[in-house]
C-alpha cells in the first residue's frame, strides 16, 4: 500500500520503503485470507465473448477504481479479476538487497509465489499505465488462484518481416507491401462489437493460451476472439480472402496458427523439479543430517530422492513428447488471395482467410465455416463417433447470427478429417477461417489438458490442512528443543542442529510418493478391466460417488436401432402398421421421405452415416448412387445424389428414368430444432418436395392441422410407452420445375412449414442385458441413478422402468411448464401401456383450430412432455401424492425452472429420475446443480452430446474409444455400463488406501516425534541406522505394499468411505492411536528405569547414543509402526482382506520377525550399527517389550474396529442431520420432502385456460426469482394474476433461449 503522502519524484528513505513493504506483506496475508468480492450476473442471451458484470453493492468502489477490472470468459466457468501494477525502483532495489543478504532464499520464495515478488517490487496503478497484472482467477465461485501476467506493447513498425523474406519466404509479398507503407501500417484488431479496428499499437497479455487486448476507448481488457462471435451469416458469405499484408498484420495480433505444447529441455525439467518445495526441504534435510553425522541415513534418502527426480523428469519428458506428437501437426493449405489460389503453411492462417478444400480431403488445422459445397468429415477426434458427418453450406441470412454450436453442421472443426468434398456451382469448396490456434475446438481440448480444472475434493483440501498442522507441531517441537537445550547450556551449533532435525522428523520425506502409489495401483487394475484413466487423481474422487447420470441411447440401451415398422398416414387417417417396410407401396410419399431424408453418403462404395438413418434406409431396400459427373449447370438433369428402387438397371437417359429421386439440398439435423429436411426432385415427374423428419412433437408443430389424424396422441403414446423410438415424417410440395438456384436460396423456415403428415417411423432400441443388473447394484449401494436423454419422455420413462431407474412401486410425477402464461404443473403420469383414452379427450384437430388461442402451444408442450390432454370441468384440486414418487421433466421445463423458479430446482432434482429432451448444455447444467446440493456426480455417456457433462462431473466415464475421451478422466473400451461399478469399486479402494496411508504416514511421523522428544529430554536421540531402518525399510515397505490390496469384490455397501481427513472419524482414529502409542512408549521409557541393572544415560559430546532409554523407546516404537500399518490397512467392505495382499503379508511377517530378533539377541555387528544397549541376558525386559507390543496391538484394534468403525460411525450418523450443511444438502432436502405431505400439488385439470388463476402457478411475486419478482411488482399484474409484460418476456426469452428444446419453441406455430 502506497503511503498517502508518497511522491514518486521524491527520494524514498530505507525506513519508508521497509515500512511500506511490511504494510504490503500484511495486505497480501489479508488477501489470502479474505477473497475479493465476487461479482455475479445473469445469463446473457446474446452470445458475446465477454460480459461485464454489474456491481451489486453501491458501496463497492471498484467501479471507480481504474486499477481493477473483471472479465468473464464465455464457454468456461472462469472469471478473471485484473489488478494493474507497475515497477517501483525503490521496492525492487530493496528486494534484491534482501535476496543477497538471505543468500537467494527470498528469490526462491519469489519463485514459489510470484505474487509475492509482484507485491515486493511493484506498486498498484491504473490498468492503462500498468506494466504487469495480478490475475485472480475464479472457478465455479469457489476456487481462487493468483497469477502474474506481463503486458506487452507492439506496433506495426516493429513487426516488419526480416530481410530474409525479401529474397524468399512465405511473407515475401507482405515484406514489400509493408516496406512501401512504412510507419503508416496499422494493426487490425477485432473489437467486442465484432468489427476490425486499425490501431497504431496494441497492449496485450497472454493468460493460459488466451490473448487479451486493451480497449483504449473503454479502458478495459477484452478477450481476443476469432470472427465467430457477433457476426451475421451473410457477412461470412461476403468474405473473399485477405491480402498477404493483412494476413501478416493479423498474425501479429492473433499469433501463429499453432497448438503448441511446450517441450522443456532436460536441464529445465531438472531445475524445475529440484526447486520443488519438497525437494528443497529434502536438500535442507540432507545438509542437516550430514552435519549431524547421520551419514548412512542421509545418503540413502539422497539416493531415493535422486531416483525420484530422475524418474519424474523422464516421465514428464515422455508425457510432453507424447502430447506434443498427438496434438502438433503442420501442413499446407490453399487460400484465396485476390481471386487466386495460393498455397501457404497452415501456421500462417488467420481468421478471415478463405480456404479452398481439396477434393481428396485434408486434415483441418483451424475452425472454418463452409461457404460453398459439401464436405464429408470424420469428427471422431472431437465427438467420439466414427460415423462420417456431412457438412453443408451455411445459409446467408442477414438476421441470422452465427453460433458455433447451433451451426455445427456447417462448421469444419480443427483436428477433424475431411474425407471428400462435393462442389456445386462454382467448382470450389470454400470455407472461411473463423478461429485459429488455441481458440479452436481442438485447441480448447488441449488447453483443458494443459490447465486442468481444479478438483473440488475434501480429501485433497484436507491433506494440505493436515500438513499445515504437522508444520505447526514441528514448530512447537522446535521451540521446545531450543528451550531445553539452551537451559542445559548446549552450544548454538548443537541446539540448531537438534531443533531443525526435529522438523525433518515431523514432515515425512516419503509422503508425496506414498500418497500417489495407491492411485497408481488402482490405475493398473482398471487397465486390466479395459478402463483407461488419464487423470489418476480422479480415482480417489470416484470413491465418493453417490449419484450417477446415464445417457440412454448407446449407454443403457444398445447403440444400434432396429426397425420395428412404419405407420403411414393417408387423408388424415392412420393406415395399418407395416412391420415389413418393403410391403408398403413405393408410391406412398412416406417411402420417399425414408429414402431421401437422411445424411447418408457413399464412401468407397460403402454407405456411411448416422446409424438411425442407415437402419431406416436399409429397411427400404433402395439403392443410393452418387454420380461422378460434374454437377455444373446440370441440376435439372442429374442430381447430386440419386436413390432408386431395387432390382432396376442403371439409368443414363431421361427416358429411362423411372422412380428415381434426386436429393438437391439438405438441411442437416439440429439438436435444438429436433429435425432435419431435404429438398428432393422426383425425376419421373419433375415434382419437387420438401421432406422433413424428426421428433413427433416437432413435426406436429410444422404440419397443417388438417393433415393430422384425430387419434394422433393415442397412437403416438401407444408406441412411446412401450419404449419404442418414434420419428414422424412430413412433406411439402414446391412449385414444379423449380430451378436449382431457387432451391438453394430457400431458407429453412420457408421450407419447413405447412407440411403434410406422412406417418410414423417406429424403431426399437433394446436395453443392454447388463444395464438392469448394474443399476440394481448401484441402488443397493445407495447410489442414485438418473437418466438424462434427448429422447421422448415416454420412451425414456419406459426404458427407466425396464432398467430399474424407476421402480414399479414408485409413482411418476411429470413436472410440466407452459410458456403463456408461465405456469408450472405437477401431473401424475400414467405408465399403463394398455390404457384406454377417455371419450372426452380433446382431438388435435379441435385443439389446432384457429379459435383455440393458446391451446396449440399447450398441446405441443404436452406431446413433448409425454402427456395427454384430458379436459375436465372440475376445478383444480390438489391430489395428495404418495411418498414414494419420482419426478420426470423435459429440457424445456428445465429451462423454465432455471429462469423463473430456481428455488424449486433443489427440491425437484432431489427426487427427479428422468430428464428427457435435454440438450448438451442442459445436461451439463443438471450435473452442476446436483453438485450444488452435495452430490458427488458421475456421468456415463458415449457421444458428443455428453462431453460437456463428462467434463463437469466429478467423475466422467466415456464409453467411446475415440480421442474425444480426453473430455473425461475414464474411458472404457468396452461399451458397457458395468465399467461404472468397476470405477466406483476401485475408487473406493483407492480412497480408503489414500486415507489409510495418510493416517499411517502422519501417525508414524508423530510417533517418531514423541520418541525423539522423549530422548531429547535426556539429551539422547535415535541413531543413524535406527532412523534408516524405520524410514527406509519399515515405513517405505509398508506404505508401498499397503497400496497393493485389491478392491473388494463383494456387494457395494451403502456407507461411502470417509472423504475428509479433518472430520471426527479420521481425527478420532488417529488421535486415539497416538494416545495409545504415547502411553505405551512412556510405560516402556519409565519401566526400564526400575531394573537393578539400569544405568542412566549421560550426555557426552561425540559419544555413542547407546543407552537403555534408547533401547526401550526404539524397540517399542518399531513395533508400533508395524501395528499402525496393519490397523490402518482397511479390509472389507472396500478392500479385500490381508490374505489377498501376499506382498503385505510377507513383509509383515519378515519385519516382525526381524524386529523381535533385533531387540532380543542381534548379531554384534547389527547391535553396534544400531547402537543398541541390550538388557542383561538374565533380564525379563524382553518379555515386557513383547507384552507392551501385544497390549498396544489389542488396544489399537479395539479402538479402530470397535470404537471408531462401529460405535462412532453409528453415533455420527444419528447426529448428521443437525449440521447446517446437512440441511441444505440433498439429504436434508429429502428429509423435508418426506415431511411435506401436501407437496407437490397434483392437478387433474392441468391446462384449462378459462381459470383466472391457478393454485399451481409458480409465477406469483412471492414464488418468482428476485429479478422476475421486481418486474412483476413494478409493472403491475394482469387480471389473471400474471403480468402481461412478463408473458411477453417469457415468450420471447423462451424462443431465444439457448437451452430451450425446439419442440417447445413457438416460432413455427
Amino acid at each position: 500500500m502506497t503511503p498517502p503522502d508518497y511522491n514518486p519524484q521524491a527520494p524514498q528513505t530505507t525506513q519508508v520503503i521497509m515500512a511500506d513493504l511490511v504494510a504490503r506483506f500484511s495486505k497480501l496475508v489479508r488477501l489470502h485470507g479474505a477473497g475479493h468480492k465476487k461479482v455475479t450476473h445473469q445469463e446473457d442471451p446474446v452470445c458475446t465473448p465477454l460480459r461485464r458484470p454489474i456491481k451489486e453493492d453501491s458501496n463497492f468502489k471498484d467501479d471507480e477504481d481504474p486499477s481493477v477490472d473483471y472479465v468473464d470468459i464465455i464457454g468456461t466457468e472462469e472469471q478473471l479479476e485484473l489488478h494493474g501494477y507497475r515497477q517501483h525502483m525503490g521496492y525492487t532495489i530493496m528486494s534484491w538487497v534482501v535476496t543477497f543478504i538471505t543468500c537467494g532464499a527470498l528469490r526462491l520464495i519469489f519463485y514459489w509465489w510470484p505474487t509475492l515478488m509482484l507485491f515486493s517490487t511493484h506498486m498498484k496503478c491504473s490498468l492503462q499505465s500498468a506494466e504487469k497484472l495480478l490475475v485472480v482467477e475464479t472457478y465455479k465461485k469457489d476456487h481462487r488462484s493468483k497469477h502474474v501476467a506481463e503486458i506487452e506493447t507492439i506496433n506495426s513498425s516493429s513487426l516488419l518481416p526480416s530481410e530474409a523474406c525479401r529474397v524468399n519466404g512465405w511473407d515475401r509479398q507482405a515484406y514489400f507491401e509493408l516496406k512501401s507503407l512504412g510507419d503508416s501500417a496499422k494493426l487490425p484488431v477485432r473489437t467486442p462489437s465484432g468489427i476490425f479496428k486499425d490501431l497504431d499499437e496494441i497492449r496485450r497479455f497472454d493468460f493460459k493460451k488466451y490473448r487479451f487486448i486493451w480497449d483504449v476507448d473503454n479502458k478495459e481488457f477484452y478477450l481476443l476472439t476469432g470472427i465467430d462471435y457477433g457476426i451475421d451469416t451473410h457477412e461470412l458469405h461476403e468474405q473473399r480472402g485477405i491480402s498477404a499484408r493483412e494476413q501478416y498484420l493479423r498474425r501479429a495480433v492473433y499469433g501463429p496458427n499453432l497448438i503448441d505444447v511446450p517441450l522443456q529441455t532436460i536441464w529445465s525439467l531438472i531445475f524445475t523439479e529440484v526447486l520443488n518445495p519438497f525437494y528443497v526441504f529434502e536438500i535442507f534435510s540432507f545438509i542437516l543430517w550430514y552435519l549431524d553425522d547421520y551419514l548412512s541415513y542421509a545418503t540413502a534418502i539422497f539416493v531415493m530422492s535422486l531416483v525420484s527426480i530422475i524418474t519424474a523428469v523422464i516421465q514428464t519428458r515422455r508425457n510432453q513428447r507424447n502430447l506434443r506428437s498427438t496434438v502438433h501437426s503442420s501442413d499446407v493449405a490453399n487460400v484465396l488471395r485476390e481471386n487466386n489460389v495460393i498455397t501457404v503453411p497452415t501456421e500462417l492462417l488467420v481468421p478471415g482467410d478463405v480456404l479452398v478444400i481439396p477434393s481428396h480431403g485434408c486434415v483441418m488445422h483451424c475452425d472454418a465455416v463452409l461457404l460453398t459445397g459439401h464436405c464429408i468429415v470424420n469428427e471422431s477426434m472431437l465427438t467420439g463417433e466414427s460415423v462420417p458427418v456431412t457438412k453443408t453450406t451455411i445459409p446467408g441470412n442477414a438476421d441470422l447470427k452465427y453460433d458455433i454450436k447451433e451451426h455445427a453442421r456447417h462448421t469444419l472443426y480443427c483436428g477433424t478429417s475431411v474425407i471428400q468434398t462435393r462442389y456445386y456451382g462454382e467448382g470450389r469448396v470454400c470455407a472461411v477461417v473463423v478461429r485459429t490456434g488455441f481458440h479452436t475446438s481442438k485447441g480448447s481440448l488441449v488447453r483443458s489438458i494443459l490447465y486442468p480444472a481444479p478438483v473440488d475434493f475434501e480429501f485433497e483440501r484436507d491433506s494440505y490442512k493436515f500438513i499445515q498442522v504437522l508444520a505447526g507441531i514441528a514448530a512447537v517441537g522446535f521451540l521446545y528443543t531450543v528451550f531445553i537445550k539452551v537451559s542445559r547450556g548446549h552450544s548454538i551449533d548443537s541446539i540448531l542442529k537438534k531443533a531443525f532435525d526435529l522438523i525433518t522428523v515431523v514432515v515425512p520425506p516419503a509422503l508425496p510418493a506414498a500418497m500417489t502409489v495407491g492411485q497408481m495401483y488402482a490405475q493398473m487394475r482398471l487397465k486390466n478391466h479395459h478402463i483407461y484413466c488419464i487423470s489418476p487423481r480422479s480415482i480417489n474422487v470416484a470413491g465418493a460417488i453417490n449419484c450417477v447420470c446415464f445417457d440412454k441411447t448407446g449407454t443403457l440401451t444398445e447403440d444400434g436401432l432396429d426397425m420395428w415398422g412404419i405407420v403411414p398416414v393417408t387423408t388424415s387417417k392412420f393406415l395399418p402398421c407395416y412391420r415389413n417396410v418393403n410391403s408398403m407401396s413405393s408410391d406412398h410419399l412416406l417411402m420417399s421421405a425414408m429414402v431421401t431424408c437422411h445424411s447418408i453418403t457413399s464412401i468407397d462404395g460403402k454407405l456411411s452415416g448416422d446409424p438411425l438413418d442407415l437402419k431406416m434406409f436399409e429397411s427400404t431396400g433402395w439403392l443410393l448412387e452418387e454420380p461422378e459427373t460434374s454437377e455444373d449447370n446440370q441440376f435439372d438433369l442429374v442430381m447430386p445424389v440419386v436413390v432408386r428402387p431395387p432390382n432396376k438397371n442403371t439409368f443414363t437417359t431421361i427416358e429411362q428414368i423411372g422412380q428415381e429421386i434426386g436429393i438437391i439440398r439438405q438441411f442437416p439435423f439440429s439438436s435444438s430444432l429436433q429435425c432435419m429436411s431435404v429438398i428432393a426432385k422426383h425425376l419421373s415427374s419433375n415434382l419437387t418436395h420438401v421432406y422433413t423428419k424428426g421428433a413427433p412433437e416437432k413435426i406436429l408443430s410444422l404440419c397443417n392441422p388438417s393433415s393430422i389424424p384425430s387419434d394422433f396422441d393415442q397412437v403416438l403414446q401407444r408406441f412411446t410407452k412401450q419404449g419404442y423410438r418414434v420419428i414422424a415424417a412430413g412433406y411439402r410440395a414446391l412449385k414444379n420445375n423449380l430451378s436449382y438456384v431457387k432451391t438453394q436460396r430457400l431458407t429453412r423456415e420457408q421450407a419447413e412449414c405447412d407440411l403434410t403428415l406422412l406417418g410414423l417411423i417406429i424403431l426399437e432400441n433394446r436395453l443392454k442385458p447388463e444395464s438392469a443388473g448394474v443399476l440394481d447394484t448401484l441402488r443397493s449401494a445407495g447410489i442414485r441413478s438418473i437418466m438424462v436423454t434427448g429422447d421422448n419422455m415416454l420412451t425414456a420413462l419406459s426404458v427407466a422402468r425396464d432398467c430399474g431407474i424407476v421402480l414399479e412401486t414408485e409413482d411418476v410425477i411429470t413436472v410440466h411448464g407452459v410458456t403463456v402464461p408461465p405456469y408450472l404443473y405437477f401431473t401424475a403420469a400414467d405408465m399403463n401401456v394398455n390404457q384406454t383414452i377417455s371419450s372426452n379427450s380433446v382431438k388435435l384437430s379441435t385443439i389446432m383450430s384457429p379459435n383455440s388461442g393458446n391451446s396449440v402451444n399447450l398441446n405441443m408442450d404436452l406431446l413433448e412432455a409425454g402427456l395427454l390432454s384430458p379436459l375436465s370441468t372440475a376445478a383444480n384440486t390438489p391430489i395428495k401424492s404418495s411418498q414414494r414418487y419420482t419426478f420426470a421433466l423435459t429440457g424445456k421445463t428445465w429451462s423454465l425452472l432455471r429462469q423463473y423458479c430456481p428455488e424449486l430446482i433443489p427440491k425437484i432434482i432431489t427426487r427427479a429420475s428422468v430428464f428427457s429432451r435435454m440438450s448438451p448444455d442442459q445436461k451439463q447444467q443438471l450435473v452442476q446443480e446436483l453438485q450444488g446440493i452435495g452430490y458427488y456426480v458421475a456421468m456415463c455417456g458415449d457421444g458428443a452430446n455428453d462431453c460437456g457433462a463428462l467434463k463437469a462431473a466429478h467423475t466422467g466415464i466415456s464409453l467411446s474409444e475415440a480421442e474425444s475421451s480426453v473430455a473425461s478422466p475414464f474411458t472404457s473400451r468396452k461399451a458397457s455400463v458395468e465399467c461404472v461399478v468397476r470405477v466406483i469399486r476401485e475408487g473406493r479402494a483407492a480412497l480408503v488406501t489414500s486415507v489409510g496411508i495418510f493416517k499411517f504416514m502422519a501417525g508414524y511421523s508423530l510417533v517418531q516425534f514423541v520418541s525423539v522428544i522423549m530422548l531429547y529430554s535426556i539429551d539422547n536421540n535415535l541413531s543413524d541406522y535406527q532412523y534408516l531402518y524405520i524410514d527406509l525399510f519399515l515405513i517405505s515397505l509398508f506404505a508401498f505394499s499397503i497400496s497393493r490390496t485389491p478392491a473388494y469384490e463383494g456387494p457395494l455397501v451403502k456407507q461411502r468411505p470417509e472423504t475428509s481427513l479433518v472430520s471426527a472419524l479420521p481425527l478420532t482414529s488417529l488421535i486415539g492411536q497416538l494416545v495409545i502409542s504415547i502411553a505405551i512408549q512412556l510405560i516402556s521409557f519409565i519401566a526400564i528405569r526400575y531394573n537393578d541393572w539400569f544405568v542412566p544415560y549421560e550426555f557426552k559430546e561425540n559419544e555413542s547414543l547407546e543407552s537403555f532409554e534408547n533401547y526401550a523407546v526404539f524397540s517399542v516404537s518399531a513395533l508400533q509402526y508395524i501395528i499402525l500399518a496393519l490397523v490402518f490397512n482397511k479390509g472389507p467392505p472396500y478392500r479385500q482382506g490381508l490374505q489377498s495382499n501376499w506382498c503385505l503379508s510377507i513383509i509383515s511377517i519378515v519385519i516382525v520377525a526381524f524386529t523381535v530378533y533385533l531387540f532380543i539377541s542381534p548379531f554384534e555387528i547389527l547391535r553396534s550399527k544400531f547402537e543398541l544397549k541390550l538388557p542383561p541376558d538374565n533380564s525379563s525386559f524382553f518379555y515386557v517389550v513383547l507384552m507392551l507390543g501385544l497390549l498396544n496391538l489389542a488396544l489399537a484394534v479395539f479402538h479402530e474396529k470397535i470404537l471408531c468403525d462401529r460405535m462412532l460411525v453409528k453415533f455420527l450418523s444419528s447426529r448428521s442431520h443437525k449440521s447446517k450443511s446437512w440441511i441444505s444438502s440433498y439429504a436434508g432436502i429429502e428429509h423435508e420432502l418426506q415431511k411435506m405431505t401436501d407437496w407437490p400439488p397434483l392437478s387433474n385439470d392441468r391446462f384449462s385456460s378459462s381459470s383466472s388463476s391457478s393454485p399451481f402457478s409458480y409465477t406469483s411475486p412471492e414464488q418468482l426469482s428476485p429479478t422476475v419478482r421486481s418486474t412483476v411488482q413494478s409493472n403491475g399484474t394482469a387480471s389473471n394474476g400474471v403480468n402481461l409484460s412478463l408473458h411477453r418476456r417469457f415468450h420471447s426469452e423462451s424462443e431465444e433461449s439457448n437451452y430451450a428444446t425446439p419442440a417447445g419453441s413457438l416460432q413455427h406455430i
